[in-house]
């Protein structure tokens, strides 16, 4: 397979893991909004890659977790997703060096009434908007 056709799925793999997580991505929009963070990046990490199974024991989750997410994903055939929120400022610091590309995709600021979503898997980073999620006019307790 040649190094063009290789990068396309790469690229198509981080494609599907934000339309697929799409509701995953907007629940951890809204609950880093709701605990106050600014700017908040949403990080969609597939575990079968190597940086990204390494921010994930940054976290703090044990590696042998993460080992038995992937294991228990490969036998079923699914994709061992982890979907985490951070700062821009920290996605940029830690996500950022990955390649080439990745701080300038952070760094950009997003269209108004949006937010960053950032997919690490299959060796590269991709980057997309969403809209930010309707807030609500009522208060529960």
């Amino acid at each position: 397979m040649s190094q063009t056709s290789q990068e396309t799925r790469a690229a198509e793999l981080r494609r599907q893991l934000l339309l697929i997580n799409r509701e995953r991505i907007e629940f951890g929009y809204e609950k880093a909004q709701a605990d106050g963070m600014d700017e908040p990046v949403i990080l969609v990490l597939d575990l079968r890659d190597e940086r990204a199974a390494r921010l994930t024991h940054l976290t703090g989750v044990p590696w042998t977790k993460i080992d038995s997410w992937c294991e228990h994903c490969a036998d079923c055939d699914t994709v061992p997703i982890q979907v985490l929120a951070a700062p821009r400022w920290a996605a940029m610091c830690v996500v950022g060096p990955t390649t080439p590309n990745s701080y300038q995709g952070i760094a950009k600021p997003c269209p108004p009434g949006m937010f960053r979503v950032v997919a690490m898997a299959a060796g590269g980073n991709s980057f997309a908007d969403f809209p930010a999620p309707p807030q609500s006019c009522f208060d529960f307790e």
